[in-house]
C-alpha cells in the first residue's frame, strides 16, 4: 500500500472522478481529533456521493440520511493499493481527522 497526498489544486477534478467510481461502496467514517477523540460517524454506510466544493472550500460526504461537510480541509493525503483507494485521511481547519475507510466490496 502507498500514502500520497492530493495537491490542493487537484481537489475538485479528484472528487469529481471519485465520486463516479465509488458511489454505492460502503465507507466508514471516523473523526479523530484532540478535542473530541476519536469518533465513529459512520460504522457502515453506503456512499452516494462526495464532492469538493472550491467556493465554499468544503467537502461533501453523502450517506442515506447524512450529508457529512467538512469545512475548510488543510490537507488531504489518500491511501492506495495497486491504483486503488483504500482510505482518505482529511485534515479540516480545526486538524481533526476526518477519515473515510472503504469496506471491502461483499462477496458473491
Amino acid at each position: 500500500m502507498a500514502t500520497r497526498i492530493i495537491d490542493e489544486n487537484e481537489w475538485h477534478a479528484y472528487f469529481t472522478n471519485l465520486s463516479k467510481t465509488l458511489e454505492g461502496r460502503h465507507v466508514r467514517i471516523e473523526i479523530v481529533g484532540a478535542t473530541l477523540g476519536d469518533q465513529v460517524l459512520a460504522a457502515s454506510s453506503q456512499l452516494l456521493g462526495i464532492t469538493y466544493e472550491p467556493k465554499k472550500n468544503t467537502i461533501e460526504v453523502f450517506l442515506p440520511g447524512l450529508d457529512h461537510v467538512i469545512d475548510h480541509p488543510k490537507s488531504i493525503s489518500v491511501e492506495e493499493d495497486n491504483g486503488a483507494l483504500v482510505a482518505m485521511d482529511i485534515v479540516d481547519r480545526s486538524d481533526q481527522h476526518q477519515i473515510v475507510t472503504l469496506l471491502p466490496l461483499e462477496k458473491p
